[in-house]
């Protein structure tokens, strides 16, 4: 599974020390599912007869900062999974800088993905070595 090393501008303060590298992993398919569910939120709706009734919403912020504290895997010598309080105490730099990486790992594993999709298809260059 990859990682990544983030060197952190500010840095996060846990206890009395400022911890200024963050390591993130790859997410897996359960980090997906258990984020989206932490991001939902039951409001009443109304449905197609006009009448109200509870839906589960999930909150794209939320889902972010869910999968986020999964995917941060070391925090200084902290390990995870970190709590949602503790992605709140990043200065934003920061959160822009793990989310950039979050990003970049993501479109690492789809690129991969469809690689191996494409692999020994014919047109694909693995076809032709």
């Amino acid at each position: 599974m990859a990682e990544v090393k983030v060197p952190l501008k500010h840095g996060l303060k846990i206890g009395e020390t400022v911890f200024k590298e963050a390591v993130l992993r790859e997410a897996t398919a359960g980090d997906f599912l258990q984020a989206q569910e932490d991001s939902e939120k039951l409001v009443m709706v109304p449905n197609e007869e006009g009448k109200i009734e509870p839906q589960f919403i999930p909150s794209p912020s939320l889902m972010t900062g869910h999968q986020l504290r999964r995917q941060l895997k070391f925090i200084g010598d902290v390990s995870g999974p970190f709590e949602l309080d503790d992605i709140h105490r990043l200065h934003p730099d920061d959160l822009s800088l793990l989310l950039a990486e979050q990003d970049a790992l993501l479109a690492a594993s789809i690129n991969t993905l469809q690689a191996v999709a494409q692999s020994g298809r014919p047109g694909s260059d693995s076809e032709n070595g």
